[in-house]
């Protein structure tokens, strides 16, 4: 599990976590998640647009307290695994008294992609 920084932009309600020692050179967009990739298409970084709804959707948490946690957020870690073709990504956005913590995947680039044709 490594721990990942984190900027919460509460005016347009954005999330952005990042590995501070990686630089992003590719992205690739599932509807309000960014999924950011380096050159070795390792996983770094992750964009929540519309953080409060989501968040509220996958933990079934009230939205007041979602907002409350987003506000306060103190710790972020990523445990990123490979599993076949997908990628699992199971995130902790820790607050002042509450953590949240879910599991998505995703389909792993495991060759080039136009998506990440930059990188």
């Amino acid at each position: 599990m490594k721990k990942f920084n984190f900027s919460y932009d509460k005016d347009n309600d954005d999330l952005l976590l990042f590995n501070p020692k990686s630089k992003s050179k590719g992205s690739v967009e599932i509807g309000d998640i960014v999924l950011d990739f380096n050159s070795k298409k390792e996983l770094v970084g992750i964009q929540i647009i519309n953080a409060s709804k989501f968040l509220k959707e996958i933990s079934n948490e009230k939205i007041n307290v979602v907002k409350e946690i987003l506000s306060n957020l103190k710790e972020c870690k990523l445990d990123i695994k490979q599993s076949n073709n997908l990628l699992i990504i199971r995130f902790y956005l820790t607050g002042d008294k509450k953590e949240i913590s879910h599991i998505f995947s995703v389909q792993n680039i495991q060759k080039s992609s136009p998506a990440l044709a930059c990188a």
